[in-house]
């Protein structure tokens, strides 16, 4: 099927990679504190259509593209909250809710974005960064309860991102700042 596409497209003057970048996908989606359960979501051509829609409005500049990035992730918990029963997750989920499987704590979250972020880069819609590992602050003594990113690279500026969808409730903005300036907070519980 996929050669079909790829021909069709050559023919139509696409490229190789734009027939083949709305590809239907799946993505195991963690929650439930610490990826104890886990639903697969799946991404339709037309789903996947929208999310390089999303993606390709920021490729103007790094700056963008962060923020199309934040969007995206917005769109993709949208997604996977109707599809795990997730769309109540609260901001900054606690150990009050740690039996709750309708919560995710940072480990879910980070997991989530980060598989999201490669899928896009995957993909090759990502013009200004690369996907990089997650990261994690605090160690208790150091007053902060141990916590979990997403991140991204600028390919320019060889410069670290934090992508934290813990912060805020389900499907809201996530928190985007330089990993050095994020690896400062969580102070006392602080952000």
């Amino acid at each position: 099927m996929l050669g079909i596409l790829c021909v069709l497209g050559a023919m139509m003057g696409l490229s190789v990679a734009s027939a083949a970048a709305e590809e239907p996908a799946t993505i195991r989606y963690c929650h439930g504190f610490g990826c104890k359960l886990s639903t697969t979501v799946r991404f339709s051509s037309v789903d996947m259509a929208e999310l390089k829609s999303i993606v390709r409005a920021g490729h103007s500049s790094a700056e963008a593209e962060r923020e199309a990035l934040g969007r995206a992730d917005q769109w993709y918990e949208r997604l996977a909250g109707a599809a795990s029963g997730t769309s109540t997750d609260k901001p900054k989920g606690g150990f009050s809710d740690v039996y709750n499987a309708s919560q995710l704590d940072c480990i879910d979250e980070s997991r989530n974005t980060t598989s999201l972020l490669k899928l896009i880069e995957t993909r090759g819609w990502l013009s200004h960064h690369m996907v990089g590992r997650p990261k994690v602050r605090g160690f208790l003594v150091d007053l902060r309860y141990p916590h979990n990113t997403a991140t991204v690279i600028e390919k320019e500026s060889g410069e670290a991102w934090a992508i934290d969808s813990w912060i805020p409730a389900n499907a809201e903005f996530p928190d985007i700042m330089p990993l050095k300036i994020w690896k400062t907070k969580g102070v006392l519980g602080r952000n």
